[in-house]
């Protein structure tokens, strides 16, 4: 293994990873996605990240690091710091070796992940207000308790057991033309572009941020790591301030390009892949595909694989990028009118929503507001369509119908 002074990674290192963690992980599969509104109609690819043993990349090099550890390494214990996903996968490879893990996750960190870290019988911390203040209580933990701390994104042998997801896709399209990652600290990304270059693969090499994340864009451009501010992004498996310095050196040695896009850009990208594809991706695993909504002419020359990362999605979160994707694709009408507050108003209004084929998914019966003048009532609707030409032709019988019907725009819930 090269050393991480050296700043590189060889072709050598990802493939001793392979046979390292072969039969401990899941080698996953390589799909081709459905036709995605708006792309072209070039082959894109699904690398399916997210049924990985713990939902997520992550295993991989945290079990090809742990499986380095000294025996009396292995017998004190290791510590990380994790939005989440390397925390189960520290977790599970901990486990797997008999060791003992010590999690440190920040106090907002998913109650979900949270929750799988401890069901694999780590010692879970919530310290700090993001990752970054998370990570630098685990390296005080590690100096007090003597732990091998294992980095999430800035080891060698962590960002090698990454790589292996590189040599996979290679393994299954050998010509694939683009391969897009979701990054956050740069390990996953960085150990791609390992493994391609080191097989010969020209694929462009493709990174994406949230816009609330965005710092190997200007990294890149700079020629140096640029340390961002606090992250805003709910795809927290991506919430950096930095990418890591070994990444770093090895993406911009392979000629790696990045980009970033909005955060409903990834809520929208999640549904589709769950709805089209069948695919329940988090925010991380759903950006790449966000990216080529927000640029479709990155798949005009495909095969490109989407790599999706991870699968470890809060429910409540899934609640609310099912309302932003459904709104996104106009499946969702919200209607105000005022009515007359007499018996049998309220069911004439309903009517024509019925007829035009239109389902009530809320309503707001509203009579208390004091610019209402007496006997008058103000209703809202949210009603479910099949799609946004629908929703113009409920809104289009309401007025032909006589009614004052105005459409209020979609927020988030």
């Amino acid at each position: 293994m090269t050393t991480s002074t050296e700043l590189r990674i060889s072709l050598a290192d990802v493939e001793a990873a392979a046979r390292t963690i072969a039969g401990k992980v899941v080698r996953t599969p390589l799909i081709e996605a459905p036709r995605f509104p708006g792309l072209p109609d070039t082959p894109i690819y699904l690398k399916l990240e997210n049924l990985q043993r713990t939902g997520a990349f992550k295993l991989r090099g945290a079990t090809n690091r742990i499986a380095q550890l000294t025996p009396e390494e292995a017998k004190r214990g290791v510590v990380t710091a994790s939005a989440g996903n390397h925390s189960q996968g520290v977790a599970w490879a901990a486990r797997a070796r008999g060791v003992p893990a010590t999690i440190v996750m920040a106090k907002n960190a998913s109650p979900l992940k949270v929750s799988l870290t401890k069901a694999l019988g780590a010692r879970v911390i919530l310290e700090g207000s993001d990752y970054d203040e998370a990570h630098e209580h685990s390296l005080r933990i590690a100096a007090e308790e003597h732990l091998t701390y294992v980095h999430p994104y800035d080891d060698p042998f962590v960002v090698a057991g990454q790589g292996t997801v590189g040599l996979e896709i290679l393994d299954e399209l050998p010509n694939v033309r683009r391969i897009i990652v979701g990054v956050g600290g740069g390990g996953l990304f960085a150990g791609i572009a390992a493994a391609v270059r080191g097989r010969g693969s020209t694929a462009d090499l493709v990174g994406v941020q949230p816009k609330g994340a965005d710092n190997l864009r200007p990294s890149l451009a700079e020629g140096r790591v640029i340390r961002g501010g606090r992250p805003s992004t709910f795809a927290d498996g991506l919430a950096t301030r930095q990418i890591g310095d070994l990444p770093f050196r090895i993406l911009k040695a392979a000629g790696a390009r990045a980009f970033s896009v909005d955060d409903r850009t990834i809520a929208r990208a999640s549904f589709l892949l769950l709805e089209q594809a069948k695919v329940l991706a988090e925010g991380a695993g759903a950006t790449p595909l966000a990216l080529l909504l927000e640029h479709p002419e990155l798949a005009n020359d495909g095969p490109v694989v989407l790599v999706v990362s991870g699968g470890n999605l809060d429910p409540f979160l899934l609640d609310r990028i099912l309302f932003i994707g459904l709104a996104a694709e106009g499946r969702l009408l919200r209607l105000r009118a005022p009515l007359r507050d007499v018996p049998g108003r309220l069911e004439e209004f309903l009517s024509v929503a019925a007829r035009e084929g239109a389902n009530v998914r809320h309503i707001i019966h509203g009579r208390e507001s004091p610019d209402l003048p007496p006997g008058e009532v103000t209703v809202e609707l949210e009603l479910e369509v099949r799609d946004a030409a629908h929703g113009d032709a409920v809104e289009a019988a309401y007025r032909s119908r006589g009614w004052s019907a105005t459409r209020v725009p979609l927020g988030p819930t």
